[in-house]
């Protein structure tokens, strides 16, 4: 009644074609921020970069945190629901911030390409999973980080229940 047919399995991706694989550093930078006295501390703090080109610094959540804590963009109501924030990526500093002359900011360790002629470009702050995302927007990384962080929040119900199990 059923036949069956044999078809060979569509060869896998080589894993290490530009495609299918990111390379990944750790390495660590400069994260400038205020101590509880008000004074500006800096502490090394360990990121994740790609190849050189690549638009993105995976950080800790503690660095993520402290990011999203200082923005002026969010209130403190809607704090505790926002998956992202908005930051700028200045290029003659190589930071990220909100302000070229504000604190917190986390300092890039490579050198992340201008999207456009200007000084400043757009970034996002993705929090969700492990680390957070360093993004400028508008970029491929952009896409990748907004597509992972949902489906991290679409997954984790499923998550949870699987560890009830």
């Amino acid at each position: 009644m059923f036949r069956y047919a044999f078809r060979p399995l569509a060869p896998f991706p080589c894993p290490r074609s530009a495609r299918s694989a990111r390379l990944l550093y750790h390495v660590t930078t400069d994260f400038i921020t205020h101590n509880t006295g008000g004074n500006l501390v800096t502490r090394k703090v360990p990121v994740v970069v790609g190849d050189p080109g690549e638009t993105f610094v995976l950080i800790e959540q503690e660095v993520g945190s402290a990011l999203r804590a200082a923005s002026p963009f969010i209130s403190v109501s809607a704090a505790s629901a926002e998956y992202r924030c908005k930051l700028t990526f200045f290029h003659d500093s190589q930071h990220f911030g909100f302000g070229p002359t504000s604190y917190p900011r986390l300092y890039a360790p490579s050198q992340i390409p201008r999207q456009t002629e200007l000084n400043t470009s757009p970034a996002t702050l993705f929090m969700g999973g492990k680390m957070h995302h360093l993004v400028l927007d508008g970029t491929p990384d952009a896409i990748f980080a907004e597509n992972a962080n949902a489906t991290g929040r679409n997954l984790a119900g499923v998550l949870d229940q699987l560890k009830d199990m």
